[in-house]
């Protein structure tokens, strides 16, 4: 439940609020849902996207970014063992 909650707030928040709530919330939810910054970005560079501005989608390589390094922290969290 608190997967599709957050997942949805991080989505609505793209279109309603200032996006350091939205990194913030991405941040919150890469722990849970380690896609969910990438989905972001890619939602804010597509909504907000205007030719001849900038050369790369900025919002969207943040989110890949912070993927890789949610994905890398889960595989180490879930490979480690106690007592060995």
């Amino acid at each position: 439940m608190m997967r599709g909650v957050l997942t949805l707030a991080t989505l609505v928040s793209v279109v309603l609020f200032p996006w350091p709530l939205t990194a913030l919330l991405a941040l919150a939810g890469a722990s849970i849902e380690p896609l969910l910054p990438l989905s972001a970005g890619l939602l804010t560079d597509t909504l907000y996207y205007t030719p001849h501005t900038a050369a790369l989608p900025l919002f969207t390589l943040y989110g890949a970014v912070i993927t890789t390094l949610a994905f890398f922290v889960r595989s180490r969290l879930g490979a480690g063992s106690i007592g060995e």
